[in-house]
């Protein structure tokens, strides 16, 4: 059993007596509340029975919701994941708990395809999980503005600039200037001496490695901005060729040619793993989370709903920073925690079945010794470190 001041607790028992201890030592305390209840699905698995009436599921979750609601932080959030069995009820329930205006997201998360025993049924191939996020308080909300690589390089990133100061720049297509450093004539020549394809890929490299020089250009929409920067458009009109900049404080310039918006590819890229890459804000379907190969991340086998260490990842990033302290009121195979302490997150988690807890224990044992290898450990470069107690495990 691991002790220490970080008060990190992994503890036994129904979750809403549980909460209902807490709440005198831990009000307003949780950045985060992550959930992962039963789906109800009308099955029984070896870790729980996963068959309820409907009524009966609601009701149970609405226990544990109102029970946990006042340990939240006033600027934190409730995260609930579930499939699309209870994916009604549940907004229901949520919106009258917290409030409709309290949602800021329905995520989609994909987790399978459409291949094996399922693509045999008929009608659409049921291959997504969701995650409701919702605020304590909206007002006070502030989630981390996350990116992700997307592949390949927006086609309309197609100019290069040779000056990207734009005190004397020149503008050509981006093609043709790879296509000379390579020695071609032109694109075409390229193209046809490569194949298209691996001209392609040489274009991206390119671009991706000389991303300060590469732009595009799009029309902004005079309605939505504001006064000067439509005077700058007007008069970018009547000088087509000459650059107008109109600065910001607090924001990128407004920068404008012909009348079009100019935007740097620079500003799309980040190194991801030593590489550079084009990314995109984070969306509302996250289709580039694998669930396969997650049977045995933690040393931990869960036959049924077990999530991936990458995912929890994601959820904590968006939603906590550094020190904040998360809870998992169905801890389950300990994924939450595991994560949470990788990424130096406080955390408290809850599970009732003595055996399950029991695996959930392991793991964060195997955590905080440095022995887990798994899941987001090489990415975090995470060695071990920090202590938790086990509250209600029989010695």
């Amino acid at each position: 059993m691991h002790r220490a001041s970080s008060q990190n607790r992994l503890i036994l028992g129904d979750n809403r007596e549980v909460l209902s201890r807490l709440l005198k030592r831990d009000r307003g305390r949780f950045r985060l509340a992550y959930l992962d209840p039963p789906f109800n699905t009308g099955r029984r698995f070896d870790e729980y029975d996963d068959r309820a009436s409907p009524e009966t599921w609601t009701a149970q979750l609405a226990d544990t919701l109102n029970a946990l609601l006042p340990l939240v932080r006033e600027d934190g959030a409730i995260a609930v994941e579930i499939d699309d069995t209870e994916l009604g009820a549940l907004v229901v329930l949520m919106d009258q708990l917290l409030g409709r205006a309290q949602r800021i997201s329905v995520i989609t998360i994909v987790r399978s395809a459409a291949t094996g025993h399922k693509a045999i049924n008929r009608g659409p191939v049921n291959v997504a999980d969701y995650l409701l996020v919702y605020a304590k308080d909206r007002a006070r909300f502030a989630p981390n503005a996350l990116v992700v690589p997307r592949e390949g390089l927006d086609p309309a990133y197609s100019t290069y600039v040779s000056d990207p100061s734009l005190k004397t720049p020149v503008f050509s297509p981006l093609a043709r200037e790879v296509a000379s450093r390579q020695g071609f004539a032109s694109a075409l020549a390229a193209r046809r001496s490569l194949g298209p394809d691996a001209f392609l890929r040489e274009v991206e490299r390119f671009a991706l490695g000389h991303s300060e020089h590469v732009v595009r250009f799009a029309q902004p929409r005079f309605e939505a901005i504001g006064k000067r920067a439509r005077e700058v458009v007007l008069r970018s009109r009547a000088a087509p060729e000459k650059v107008m900049r109109l600065a910001r404080p607090g924001y990128k310039d407004f920068i404008v040619r012909g009348g079009n918006r100019m935007l740097f590819l620079a500003d799309k890229v980040r190194a991801i793993a030593g590489e550079p890459r084009v990314v995109e804000p984070l969306t509302n379907v996250w289709d580039d989370i694998g669930f396969q190969g997650i049977a045995n991340e933690g040393g931990v086998r869960f036959v049924r709903n077990k999530k991936p260490e990458r995912l929890l990842e994601r959820v904590l990033e968006l939603c906590t920073n550094q020190g904040d302290w998360v809870i998992d009121p169905f801890v389950g195979s300990g994924t939450t925690a595991a994560v949470a302490h990788k990424l130096g997150r406080r955390w408290v988690g809850i599970e009732r079945e003595p055996t399950v807890f029991e695996r959930a224990h392991e793991r964060l044992e195997r955590v905080v010794a440095g022995q887990d290898s798994t899941g987001i450990s090489a990415r975090v470069e995470w060695t071990g470190g920090g202590a938790f107690e086990a509250v209600g495990r029989s010695p």
